[in-house]
């Protein structure tokens, strides 16, 4: 093969290599910039009130490229509950898979003063589709949380959720879960009629399981100025939340003089012995006994 001949072959290789690379690039951007972003948005408002069976607001939002929403003032209101408010929410989009009907999306959102990224799978399933979600988050402030029954709380929580579903909304399907909390002390909180002060742990750590709409507490220990606390039980999960149904038991180990500062502990009649607690009935109006007997 002469010199002549040998570099027009090399030209033509590079030329066909260049061309190649343009026309993915080209065919790449033009995904991009004529992509249904409000589409997009759209199917990922109705794929989570599908999922939480809670009317979702966005205040206000914007595209993030290549593919991806922000949004701000994220509301979910769940019919008979309180509201939750979502302070900023990102979520990016990978193209391949959304091309195959499938949306893999990496989450990342702010709220009472914590942050929690993860990810977010949603895929075609027979009669309907497949849900996938991985969350962990941190510092959350639990005086901020509008969930927790009424008091002065203080301290912040961890949280590490997964859960997988079909179709149906999210606490019918299966998942597992932790929370820690660090620095709790509560005051001013009223249980079953009876208010109690100075409740204060140095850290709260819980493991549950989720099958079927139970909520299983496999692992709950907690310990601090008062003592130490161990517990396990159920949460049958109904709607609205404040209807779920609790079957909660501690067991509590107070240190000398946690009596008085918590005189709730002295009705349990065991003089520094372990107490036992009980909580059942209603998440909005539990019963409570501390070694049989109830308090009311």
């Amino acid at each position: 093969m002469s010199p002549a001949r040998d570099g027009s072959a090399r030209v033509s290789w590079r030329s066909a290599a260049a061309y190649s690379l343009y026309a993915v690039v080209a065919a790449g951007l033009f995904l991009v910039l004529t992509f249904p972003y409000e589409r997009l948005q759209a199917a990922l408002v109705a794929g989570v009130t599908r999922s939480t069976h809670a009317r979702v607001t966005v205040e206000s939002g914007r595209f993030l490229f290549p593919l991806g929403v922000g949004w701000r003032g994220v509301r979910f209101e769940p019919a008979g509950d309180r509201a939750l408010t979502v302070d900023a929410v990102r979520v990016r989009v990978a193209l391949w898979p959304l091309l195959r009907r499938t949306v893999d999306a990496d989450i990342a959102w702010e709220a009472y003063g914590g942050r929690a990224r993860g990810t977010w799978v949603s895929r075609p399933a027979p009669g309907g589709a497949r849900f996938a979600l991985d969350q962990v988050g941190q510092g959350f402030e639990l005086a901020r949380l509008p969930f927790l029954p009424p008091g002065d709380w203080r301290g912040t929580l961890r949280l590490d959720v997964t859960c997988r579903w079909t179709n149906e909304v999210w606490w019918s399907g299966e998942g597992a879960g932790s929370a820690e909390v660090t620095g709790l002390r509560i005051d001013g909180l009223t249980v079953a009629g009876v208010p109690l002060d100075g409740i204060e742990f140095d850290t709260i750590a819980a493991q549950v399981a989720l099958k079927g709409g139970t909520v299983t507490v496999q692992r709950f220990a907690a310990g601090g100025a008062l003592g130490t606390a161990s517990g396990e039980g159920t949460v049958l999960v109904r709607m609205p939340w404040s209807e779920s149904i609790l079957n909660l038991t501690l067991k509590l180990s107070p240190l000398p003089g946690a009596a008085a500062r918590v005189p709730l502990l002295a009705l349990a009649g065991t003089k520094g012995g372990p107490i036992t607690v009980h909580i059942g009935g209603r998440l909005a109006r539990p019963d409570v006994t501390l070694n049989g007997t109830p308090i009311s």
